[in-house]
């Protein structure tokens, strides 16, 4: 399984996986299906199915219950700028 995924990868999955896809990379932390259950507004079936399949195809991973979106392969990580 390659270290990071890429935007083709990401581009050829459904919607709703994209969707939460882009809503997992914007939580740098990751969230457990409880706290996406409460955030989305996806049935809990379909949620873990949609996880799953992100993981399945190297776009999200789960660390200890964690759920957490594999970086794009060139995309700019966020880095927080000290101001001078």
């Amino acid at each position: 399984m390659p270290l990071r995924a890429n935007a083709a990868t990401l581009n050829l999955q459904p919607r709703q996986r994209r969707s939460v896809y882009m809503w997992l990379a914007d939580q740098p932390a990751g969230r457990s299906v409880k706290h996406l259950l409460d955030d989305l507004t996806i049935a809990e079936p379909e949620l873990r199915e949609t996880l799953r399949k992100l993981d399945a195809a190297g776009l999200a991973r789960r660390i200890k219950g964690t759920w957490i979106a594999v970086p794009l392969e060139g995309a700019e990580e966020k880095v927080p700028v000290a101001s001078e």
